[in-house]
Parts: C-alpha cells; sequence; structure tokens
C-alpha cells in the first residue's frame, strides 16, 4: 500500500511498480481511494503483484506500507500486521481545514499536540506529534524505517521527487523481485527529460539512505 496526500506523487509511484512488474511478466493488479480534495486529500493506491485478481489489501494482509505523510501512513494501520514493514516519510503536510484554522487563529503551520485516544486523527484541531505516529505504527509492527524523504527529494533538487525517495526505500531494502538497479532504469526510461536526471538521483538517495541504515 502506497498512502499520502493529494500532489504527493502517490498514483504515479503505484503505476510505475505497477507497469515494471507487468513488464517483467508479473501478474499485477492496483486499486486507489482518492480523498475530497483533489491537493491536500488522503489518497491510497495498492499495488498486488502475483496475489490475485482483487485490487483489495485484506485487514492485515500488506506486506508493505510505504507512507509519504506521517497521518496518512498511521491511516493505513488495520492493513498492517507484525509482519508489515512500514516505510514513512516523516515530514507532515497540513490538512486543508487544520491550515486554514491556523490561519485564522495565527498559529503555527505545524502545531505539535498529541492525540487523545478518544479524538479521531481526523477531527483532531492539532497535528499530532510524529513521534506519536511512530508509536501508533510500533505498536502494531517493529518493522519501521523513518527518514526525512521530503529533504531528500529537495536535495536531489526534485521537490516534486518524494514518491522517488521511498520507491527509493522500497526496493533498496531487497523486498520485492527487482534490482534497484533494474528500477532505476525503468525511473530513467519513463520520466520526461526534464525531470529524468533528478527522479533518478531521488531513486538513488532512498536506495542509498536504506542500505547504508540512515534511517530513524
Amino acid at each position: 500500500m502506497i498512502t499520502g496526500t493529494g500532489g504527493q506523487g502517490v498514483v504515479t509511484a503505484a503505476r510505475l511498480l505497477c507497469d515494471c512488474f507487468a513488464e517483467r511478466g508479473h501478474e499485477v493488479v492496483s486499486g486507489q481511494l482518492h480523498g475530497m480534495a483533489q491537493r491536500g486529500g488522503a489518497v491510497q493506491s495498492s499495488v498486488i503483484i502475483d496475489g490475485g485478481i482483487s485490487p483489495m489489501i485484506a485487514a492485515g494482509r500488506a506486506d508493505f506500507v510505504v507512507g509519504l505523510e506521517p497521518v496518512e501512513t498511521v491511516r493505513a494501520l488495520p492493513l498492517m500486521s507484525s509482519r508489515t514493514t512500514v516505510y514513512m516519510n516523516t515530514t507532515p503536510v497540513m490538512p486543508f481545514v487544520l491550515a486554514q484554522r491556523a490561519v485564522r487563529e495565527g498559529q503555527p503551520r505545524i502545531l505539535g499536540a498529541v492525540p487523545t485516544t478518544k479524538t479521531p486523527l481526523a477531527l483532531q484541531s492539532k497535528y499530532p506529534e510524529v513521534a506519536e505516529l511512530e508509536r501508533c505504527i510500533r505498536a502494531v509492527t517493529n518493522n519501521l524505517v523513518k527518514l526525512d524523504a521530503t529533504l531528500l527529494a529537495t536535495e536531489a533538487s526534485s521537490s516534486a521527487g518524494l514518491n522517488m525517495v521511498m520507491l527509493g526505500c522500497l526496493l533498496g531494502s531487497a523486498g520485492l523481485p527487482c534490482t534497484t538497479d533494474a528500477f532505476s532504469d525503468f525511473v530513467a526510461a519513463r520520466s520526461p527529460g526534464t525531470l529524468r536526471e533528478a527522479n533518478v538521483k531521488a531513486f538513488r538517495m532512498g536506495v542509498e539512505a536504506v542500505i547504508a541504515g540512515d534511517t530513524g
């Protein structure tokens, strides 16, 4: 499962995985769930490789969750189990409703309040602490890889390359039947000329971060 907010490239990342593995002879299906807002709303894309014809992932059956945004990573908790590996970008995206409220109240854009057990994440007036979100995930699985992928994408001169960094993490962990070199070549072939170098660099930075253990 790849999850994030509108505009982060969730659907593009899922499409790249699907096309890559389909070309390599695998049976691949995918499904998308979009939030109300085109940009800033919740987006989830499932990718199932050699797992049947349904695009749905049953509760507790996700092998990997690739979270491009912390709250949206936690939103995928029902799909996780102790065997799930989670890759989480630690840079938050303020939901549109909370951003509007913060502007009205003159508050900082990112607000650190720990959620209570009685308050659903989607209804809280302040963005929860990322450390609390991490604890929610670790209560289900200890296989959590977290990193500031947004920063890495910026360093790769690709502010829109967050999804490439996260795919680098996924492929760099060698959990899928495709080498990082093969997927890097695929990314290069599918990227527009103006973005090819930045996308490959962002992907490689994700790979290197996982291999070097440069994650939290």
